[in-house]
């Protein structure tokens, strides 16, 4: 079926909307920005170009920007820890009630088709047997998580995460490299909210050189007007939109320049090719709300606080000065600096001398130290910077200590839920259609969560879900206690409670023995212990034992 045309007016009159609706948060992320990450902004942002501006002569105090970075890094380890496999793919609720209805015999071969080969006859379709099948899909599909590329976007997506919104494309890339990773500056993004709290529609300006963009569409389809200018001025930045829009049947790129009656050119995905994550979301708002702008009261009341002492040490150390306008000292010809010169008809009995220092008050700061402490363990809290304040007056206690970064710990769970909804099921379905498309993936795996689930590993994940299994342990060392080993195998279904939390810890499941495999190992050990105990006996009694091998006949001689 041909792809229906694209109504270039309605389409720029969804854009207009959701720019205009962007537009209202390009102040908060700005403050935003400036206090905390001031070298994350585009160079071509809302102000105007400031390439090769110095972004930092307005802090005092970088605990904002250390805090943020330091969160984000902590965000990234327990969310997508670099080198390291942070999902798998697994069977879904209803691949395992088939199975297990299966293996009852209440079903036929049931499950997701996943390889077109068929399982030897000895070996059943059980859950064990698809987990093995998704286990390699997987195994072909990480790789391609370990680059990085993947390891500085999700970096760079952290950052933006921290503010509140983070935006990363997943594209198609060459031979070199099949998956390309490209976190964009939330200044350059709008986003159409969907009816459910989601993303209907994101759209990315950008400017580019004509150049680039021809080399990034080779086959799109330009008016003359951008061929002819593309000859005589080829490195010219014009703004270049790329914008992708939910379909009935997925997805849709169009990309569009300034002037142009048709789109440049027109793509359609399966998947959704980007992901559009929020830390939180206030109702009624797409934007998300991060820490950062959580912390940026404290942030930005520290920053004037510091600068404030600093401009109180100053003077207090140079002093300010003044002296008699016509006298025989001219501040023009000497000046000194940061100190301050104020003209004065007397300064001193007799009209006084032609320069005096003029001495502030002499008192302490340690009220605005006080201050200062205080704001940075809030913006640090805020912030869920772990790392403990240098010195004090009171050493820490271990307690303390334990306490403080369980707290921070917790304090994103209630965001984790929505971080990795809106991140890792999208990047994976993303991936598996890139990978299958340019023939590295042999099997095109459909996650829909009932069938084929995506199981996060994520140290986060594995640590919330040890919290669930703690109170069946609990349990099994109580039951111990009072009635033995014994008691614990005869109340509790060991053989699935093992496998379970062997799984949920996130061991692969090659390294877990089978039903099978657990039953010949049974059979092996008993044999081990049959020819242990014999060795023992021989070792004992040599002459009952050397009777007992031989020959009956040898055995009555003997007795004659």
């Amino acid at each position: 079926m041909a792809r229906a045309p694209v109504d270039l007016c309605e389409h720029r009159r969804r854009a207009d909307a959701a720019w205009s609706e962007r537009g209202v948060w390009n102040e908060i992320y700005q403050d935003a920005y400036r206090f905390t990450t001031p070298y994350r902004r585009p160079v071509n942002g809302p102000s105007g170009s400031d390439k090769g501006a110095n972004r930092t002569d307005h802090l005092f105090d970088n605990t904002g920007v250390v805090s943020t970075f330091r969160g984000a890094g902590q965000m990234q380890q327990d969310l997508f820890p670099p080198g390291q496999v942070f999902f798998r793919l697994k069977p879904g609720p209803v691949t395992k009630l088939v199975a297990k209805a299966q293996a009852r015999g209440m079903g036929d071969n049931g499950g997701p088709p996943l390889d077109d080969a068929a399982p030897a006859p000895e070996e059943k379709r059980d859950a064990a047997w698809f987990e093995r099948q998704l286990d390699q899909v997987s195994a072909q599909i990480q790789p391609f998580f370990l680059s990085g590329e993947w390891d500085n976007a999700v970096s760079e997506l952290c950052l933006d995460l921290y503010l509140g919104t983070g935006v990363m494309l997943i594209l198609e890339g060459d031979r070199e490299n099949p998956v390309r990773f490209v976190c964009l500056p939330i200044d350059e993004v709008a986003l159409e909210p969907g009816p459910y709290g989601d993303v209907a529609a994101l759209f990315w300006r950008t400017k580019m050189t004509r150049r680039a963009i021809k080399a990034a569409f080779p086959k799109g389809v330009f008016p003359q007007e951008f061929e002819d200018a593309l000859e005589k001025n080829a490195d010219d930045e014009i703004d270049l939109s790329q914008d992708f829009v939910r379909t009935a049947k997925g997805w849709r790129l169009v990309v569009t320049i300034d002037k142009c009656e048709t789109p440049v050119t027109t793509q359609d995905y399966r998947t959704q090719p980007f992901v559009a994550a929020r830390y939180f979301r206030v109702p009624g708002e797409t934007m998300g709300r991060g820490p950062a702008l959580l912390a940026l009261p404290s942030i930005k009341t520290l920053n004037k606080v510091m600068e404030l002492t600093l401009k109180a040490a100053a003077i207090q150390m140079l002093g300010i000065w003044g002296y008699r306008p016509g006298g025989t000292f001219n501040p023009d010809q000497a000046r000194i600096m940061p100190g301050a010169w104020w003209p004065m008809q007397a300064t001193g009995g007799v009209m006084g001398p032609d320069v005096t220092r003029l001495d502030t008050a002499a008192g302490r700061l340690d009220v605005a130290n006080i201050v200062l402490q205080e704001l940075r363990t809030q913006v640090q809290a805020a912030l869920h910077d772990q790392s403990l304040p240098d010195g004090g007056a009171t050493p820490k206690s271990a307690t303390e200590i334990m306490a403080r970064m369980a707290r921070v710990k917790q304090n994103y769970v209630g965001a984790f839920g929505r971080m990795i909804h809106e991140v890792i099921p999208v990047v994976v379905r993303r991936v598996i259609e890139v990978l299958y498309k340019k023939g590295l993936l042999t099997v095109d795996v459909k996650i829909d969560q009932l069938l084929v689930a995506i199981d996060v590993m994520s140290p986060l994940a594995q640590a919330l879900k040890a919290d669930t299994h703690k109170t069946t342990v609990e349990a099994m060392q109580m039951v111990a206690a009072l009635e033995g080993p014994q008691g614990v195998a005869r109340r509790f279904k060991l053989d699935e409670i093992i496998p379970e939390m062997v799984k949920d810890l996130g061991v692969n499941s090659e390294y877990v023995r089978t039903a099978q495999e657990l039953v010949d190992f049974d059979k092996q050990a008993s044999a081990q212990q049959q020819a242990a105990a014999m060795m023992q006996a021989a070792l004992n009694k040599p002459n009952d034992f050397r009777q007992a091998l031989s020959p009956q006949e040898d055995q009555q001689q003997a007795a004659a």
